[in-house]
């Protein structure tokens, strides 16, 4: 996932439309040149003109074009009331209307604002766009959106053979709020209110998302859901470690929630899973989850969609959960651990495992508890078929149960 592709965007933005005096720093010195005009009307005593019919302007290698436009000649302002188009560099905006103040380092652009960047890749449409060249700052307003089209990658030998897969097409990521702002200065972007962030099958919901260009990550706030596939996090904060447009980590700090749903195979049932605590981390891979630790007052739950009255349950000061091809692997408790889970035999329930210790490691197989590994002043409880009957305990201090 690579969402700096919004920086990207609003440099296109401020390039487009203005051109940042860090990018072009003669751009002050340069003459607001009126290249042509159909016809001219103009009110001398003022240094106002009116301009109609294939009107261009340039400022530097920026461009502007429309159809009518008034041109203030001695303040170095150009209103375009008919249409506007500005080129740099094989960038471009369009919009209804809009505005060039070259003195009070302003621009502004009105009605159906639609930027695209020289590569094609980074595009944007809202209402309205403003940027304010002394602070370095561009803001997006009217239902804005912003979007970076990944192009398809060269598919080699091997891929082809594979024809039966369906095209997915180019891959695109997709920004919205109420607002999208860029800082240029400080290399930073964000989207406020509403935010709605997706790219396949990766979408969040937040009310205020930050990205940042020098850290290469995303920084989430105000009820962050993040949902990648079959798996749902949230927290009171997130961050978001990105790598190009992969996905590589996300921290979640305060109230920190994950859920993940592993789909039913033709030889296993579809399972639930489920870890909250103070903060997490996971990793990612292949857009999956490969990994999560989990940081005081760990919980988790395991269970069968069809069984949901049969919850496993593992909690401690920390736990890891490790995830192989989508299922969960292994798991690992430190610090007052405490376990129950529920053994079955096919589809008879055969007991019931409860085990305290410093550390309990449990070990899965076919989506199942297969293995648990009790250490440290250690105890366990057994219940048969009627579960709480026949109850067992004093385990050794460092034992092996296998349901």
């Amino acid at each position: 996932m690579k969402v700096y592709v919004t920086l990207g965007l609003f440099a296109c933005g401020v390039a487009v439309g203005v051109s940042s005096s860090k990018s072009n720093p003669d751009l002050d010195r340069e003459p607001l040149v009126m290249e042509n005009a159909d016809h001219m009307e103009g009110f001398r005593m003022r240094g106002e003109y009116v301009l109609t019919g294939h009107v261009r302007f340039h400022h530097g290698l920026l461009h502007f074009e429309t159809e009518k436009a008034v041109w203030q000649r001695d303040q170095n302002r150009v209103f375009c009331e008919t249409g506007m188009r500005i080129t740099h560099r094989g960038s471009r905006l369009t919009a209804d209307r809009g505005s060039y103040d070259k003195r009070g380092n302003q621009a502004l652009a009105e009605g159906h604002v639609f930027m695209r960047d020289s590569s094609g890749e980074v595009e944007a449409q809202g209402e309205r766009l403003t940027y304010d060249r002394v602070g370095r700052e561009a803001i997006l307003t009217g239902n804005p959106v912003a979007r970076r089209i990944y192009p398809e990658k060269q598919k080699d030998s091997s891929d082809m053979v594979k024809t039966t897969e369906k095209k997915k097409g180019p891959d695109t990521l997709t920004i919205r709020g109420k607002t999208l702002r860029y800082f240029d200065s400080a290399s930073v972007a964000d989207a406020e209110e509403n935010v709605i962030i997706t790219k396949r099958d990766l979408r969040i919901t937040c009310g205020h998302a930050e990205y940042r260009k020098q850290a290469d990550s995303l920084f989430l706030s105000q009820d962050p859901v993040v949902k990648v596939e079959d798996s749902e996090v949230k927290g009171l904060l997130m961050r978001l470690g990105l790598h190009g447009e992969e996905l590589k980590g996300m921290w979640v700090n305060g109230n920190a929630d994950a859920l993940s749903l592993e789909k039913a195979t033709d030889s296993t049932r579809a399972h639930k899973s489920q870890v909250v605590g103070d903060s997490l981390f996971l990793a990612f891979k292949k857009s999956a989850v490969d990994c999560v630790q989990v940081f005081r007052n760990a919980t988790g739950t395991y269970f069968d969609v069809d069984r949901p009255q049969y919850v496993n349950r593992m909690s401690g000061d920390y736990m890891v959960m490790r995830f192989q091809e989508r299922r969960v692997h292994d798991a690992e408790v430190l610090g007052m651990a405490k376990s129950t889970y529920y053994h079955f035999e096919k589809d008879a329930l055969k007991g019931k495992n409860r085990a305290e210790g410093d550390t309990i490691a449990l070990s899965f197989k076919g989506g199942k508890i297969d293995e648990v590994l009790v250490k440290g002043k250690s105890k366990g409880v057994y219940e048969g078929r009627g579960l709480g009957k026949s109850p067992k305990s004093g385990a050794k201090n460092t034992g092996k149960a296998k349901p």
